[in-house]
């Protein structure tokens, strides 16, 4: 049998969204009540989803409150996917640049968009805080729907990964963002893999080895 739990986290983040943003554009009396009914049917699924056993009102109404307290008024409240960055960097022996991250596994260096900077600055940033190294971005490899592939469906974002140039520095990885950092051959990766995301780290590869490979981005 499939497991639709995936599935059913994203309705449950999508009626999220769509009563968030209905209620930060201030729609009138009916409406609103409308939306509220949403925010709370969309707490209740998730309090559900979340409780061991029975359903706990107490948990329900926790996720809505925190719902509500996260809106903003009109547009600045429009509930839209976050913004991950990725950096793709080899050295002249082919090998990849890749990071131990603090909460388990190893993966290029990654995070999340910054206010004011555009996101190949953003690329650049990431790999010089959390490696020490200097590095222009050259191209877009891939965007990817964290939708179509984590289990977990609270954050919804979409990661754009660039390939970079390593123009200099030296290794030093961040105290608190960087458990190691290395650069490995392909067939001596180190253990485990991110969250199991090996096929990035491959695409990374055959991008890398054909310049005219095209952006790939799920459908």
């Amino acid at each position: 049998m499939t497991d639709i739990t995936p599935q059913l986290a994203l309705w449950i983040q999508q009626l999220r969204a769509i009563a968030q943003t209905g209620i930060a554009f201030g729609p009138p009396t009916y409406d609103r009540e409308r939306y509220e009914a949403l925010l709370e049917l969309a707490a209740t699924m998730a309090a559900t989803m979340n409780a061991s056993a029975a359903l706990d009102p107490q948990l329900a109404n926790e996720f809505a409150a925190r719902w509500r307290a996260d809106i903003l008024p009109d547009v600045r409240g429009y509930v839209t996917p976050k913004v991950g960055i990725g950096a793709i960097v080899f050295n002249a022996r082919d090998e990849l640049l890749m990071i131990e991250r603090p909460e388990g596994g190893w993966f290029y260096p990654t995070g999340w968009a910054d206010i004011g900077f555009a996101p190949a600055q953003v690329a650049a940033k990431e790999v010089r805080e959390e490696t020490g190294l200097l590095v222009t971005p050259q191209r877009v490899i891939g965007i990817y729907d964290s939708a179509k592939w984590r289990g977990d469906t609270n954050l919804h974002f979409y990661s754009i990964v660039f390939d970079c140039r390593l123009d200099g520095g030296e290794l030093h990885p961040h105290p608190l963002e960087t458990c190691d950092v290395g650069f490995f051959a392909r067939d001596r990766l180190p253990q485990p893999i991110f969250q199991n995301r090996i096929e990035l780290i491959e695409r990374a590869w055959d991008a890398h080895g054909d310049a005219r490979a095209e952006t790939y981005f799920d459908r």
